[in-house]
């Protein structure tokens, strides 16, 4: 069965490997020039996709050129990640990969041609000519800040070396073995900041973690937003070198499965409060004070009067959201001018970013809280807050919350004014005591030991946690300040990591991740990754698709609306690349849940830390935390890992192949086609989902 989207085209249903059908808004001629070449491509790449981005040069950024070339670079892009594509009675049909097993294809069948799929955009970055002069000068050895000769390559332990070590060791036991092992792999974090050098090689930290950052399965991309690079070091053998990478990042604002296992969702919490998880005293207590938080951190004398704050009405819920609507439009028109103005000049069109770009010292944070956008959200927060006051007051959350709660749960109006303050709930969560984990995993030769289970362990210590309250929480937030017209700093208090798996099938460096006190004796409490649960039907996301493809898309949406409607600003929203994406898919005629559908099922795990980490994220508990030591944590990893794992002889052999040669023939794809042939070119094992997937 097919669904009908708003703009009459017909979609698949959503499950991974449906087929989705389109009928792109082209000129005749042109239509039948693309239909002509997807009928003759037969869907083989990479030759047909090259074929399609040859195509795509031959026209310009104007009228229906534009909307061909957008269509191809687009087709071109899916079929390189293992869509099929086919003509039938003028529609183009799509068929995602998904992670179907199919006749008698494996686990590893299935994730091998993710890999493949993931491959082709990574190694067309790798090509790119900033990309490749990056290489080369990491890889090239000369003299640098330190004084000293040296080469990114002198950060990439010899497997045969260590292999050597590690079988010297085999016959010793008990806490004998466990010191051994210790003065082999020692592991400590560094934090890579800004102009900070490596003291053995003098290579900037943060060029450090981006070389290594190359050798993922998927192209790299910035990401917005919150961001803690950090590298897993090896302090027992020489220069320190790199066990694995990992980055801390801003978690994404709405995943379903994360916010239902932490109470965020309206239905969860009524489950909770029927099952007596929740107490209704304490739930309508944290409710109602995270109301008050919220409508204390707007500004609103030039909205509204000081009457209509303490005793709000619906018709000051009304005038907020005609003021909002105003805003909104007159910021509309301020889009439009700076439009006309760039192509009256003949001019690109630039962001149009606002007064404000990072979180400036002694900003005037009135003025720029009257900025339209700033204007139109302040108003339309406000309008809700407001409403969900008068619903508590009107239910006596605060006199009778049990009664007040079931009362609020059963009607539509309590529902939303519920559904308000959960969201307010969730965006203090996110913007503070939040991270996702959207890069971890292991360099050759470690990734062979199951380094990448000691990155994302290690990312619980309290090493880790104080270093990332140290560079966020004196920060003065952009978008809160705007909010509430006078600075205003979050807290830091990170209390839960979050992350997905890369693969929606098999195992991954997430299961069964755990550490138990009883099992260590240096461990005072357990530290556990835990499956909270999978997005059986993919979610959605850019990550298939490229730069080229981006940039077409937002050409399209521009030459629709006669503006640049996504500025890549604060406080515009969040997923800027997503969101320039979907305007010009639906400025294409093609419905965008349909393409940004990635079709591909995740898993997803979180770690909290410290008791009743959960609870704090929904006001229920202020319990102080206290992570484990990394010191504590390595040991405990050596015990339940490294331990047997060390011992194997198909391991040991595997890191005789290992090292500087193969992390470096992985950077160069004209002389390594396939990364994934053999053990010796796969720097990798497994690793953190990508952040630029966002549906969950």
């Amino acid at each position: 069965m097919t669904n009908k989207t708003n703009n009459g085209l017909s979609q698949g249903p959503r499950r991974p490997g449906s087929a989705r059908s389109f009928s792109p808004f082209l000129a005749p001629g042109e239509k039948a020039q693309l239909q002509s070449l997807l009928k003759a491509g037969g869907g083989a790449p990479p030759s047909f996709a090259d074929a399609l981005r040859d195509l795509a040069r031959q026209y310009i950024d104007d009228g229906e050129s534009l909307k061909l070339r957008a269509i191809c670079l687009l087709v071109a892009d899916l079929v390189e990640q293992g869509w099929r594509v086919s003509v039938n009675d003028g529609n183009i049909l799509f068929e995602p990969p998904g992670i179907t097993r199919a006749g008698s294809q494996t686990v590893d069948d299935v994730k091998a041609r993710v890999r493949t799929a993931l491959q082709t955009a990574r190694q067309r970055q790798l090509k790119e000519s900033s990309v490749v002069s990056f290489v080369r000068r990491m890889e090239k050895r000369f003299v640098r800040a330190n004084g000293q000769k040296s080469s990114i390559l002198d950060l990439i332990d010899d497997g045969a070396a260590l292999s050597k070590a590690l079988s010297s060791i085999n016959e010793v036991d008990g806490d004998r073995r466990q010191a051994m092992l210790a003065s082999l792999i020692d592991p400590v974090i560094e934090i890579c900041e800004a102009g900070n050098c490596c003291r053995h090689t003098g290579i900037k930290l943060i060029d450090i973690w981006r070389y290594f950052r190359h050798t993922w399965a998927h192209e790299y991309r910035p990401i917005p937003g919150r961001q803690l690079l950090i590298l897993i070091r090896n302090a027992a053998r020489v220069n320190y070198p790199i066990i694995g990478i990992a980055m801390l990042a801003s978690p994404v604002m709405r995943v379903n499965v994360r916010d239902r296992w932490i109470g965020w969702l309206r239905e969860e919490t009524r489950l909770r409060l029927e099952s007596g998880s929740f107490d209704p005293k304490g739930l309508a207590q944290s409710l109602q004070s995270q109301l008050e938080q919220s409508i204390a951190a707007i500004r609103w004398d030039d909205l509204v009067q000081a009457d209509d704050i303490a005793e709000p009405s619906e018709a000051t819920v009304l005038r907020l959201e005609q003021k909002a609507a105003g805003a909104a439009y007159a910021r509309e028109m301020e889009l439009r001018a700076h439009f006309d103005a760039r192509q009256d000049h003949g001019e690109p069109v630039s962001p149009l970013r606002g007064a404000v770009k990072s979180n400036a010292v002694n900003a005037d944070w009135s003025a720029l809280s009257e900025d339209l956008l700033f204007v139109r959200k302040r108003a339309e927060v406000l309008a809700q807050l407001l409403f969900a006051r008068q619903m508590f007051r009107a239910a006596r959350l605060d006199e009778e919350p049990a009664l007040a709660l079931e009362q609020l749960l059963a009607g539509r109006s309590g529902q939303r004014a519920i559904d308000i303050v959960l969201t307010e709930c969730r965006k203090a969560g996110l913007s503070s005591r939040i991270a996702d984990v959207s890069v971890c995993g292991a360099v050759a030769p470690y990734n062979e030991l199951l380094g990448g289970k000691l990155v994302a362990l290690l990312l619980a210590s309290e090493e880790v946690r104080s270093a990332y309250e140290r560079r966020y929480s004196n920060q003065v937030s952009v978008i809160a300040s705007q909010m509430a017209g006078r600075p205003i700093s979050k807290p830091a208090d990170l209390r839960i990591l979050t992350t997905t798996s890369l693969y929606g099938i098999g195992s991954s460096q997430y299961n069964r991740l755990s550490l138990q006190a009883k099992n260590s004796p240096l461990l005072k409490t357990d530290v556990i990754w835990k499956p909270i649960g999978s997005s059986l039907t993919g979610g959605y996301g850019t990550l298939h698709l490229g730069a080229d493809t981006a940039n077409a898309l937002r050409s399209m949406a521009q030459s629709r609306h006669f503006s640049r409607r996504i500025n890549n600003r604060f406080g515009e929203g969040t997923s800027p690349r997503l969101r320039q994406m979907r305007e010009g898919l639906d400025a294409l005629g093609l419905d965008s849940d349909t393409i940004l559908h990635h079709a591909t099922p995740r898993l997803f795990y979180a770690c909290e830390l410290g008791a009743g980490a959960r609870e704090a994220l929904l006001g229920l508990s202020n319990q102080d935390v206290q992570c484990e030591p990394a010191v504590a944590i390595a040991d405990a990893w050596r015990r339940r890992w490294l331990n047997e794992r060390s011992r194997r002889p198909e391991t040991l052999a595997k890191l005789q192949g290992l090292g500087p040669s193969s992390v470096q023939a992985s950077l160069h794809p004209v002389e390594v086609p396939d990364l994934f042939e053999s053990g010796k070119g796969k720097p990798f094992r497994d690793d953190a989902a990508g952040q630029a997937w966002t549906g969950r």
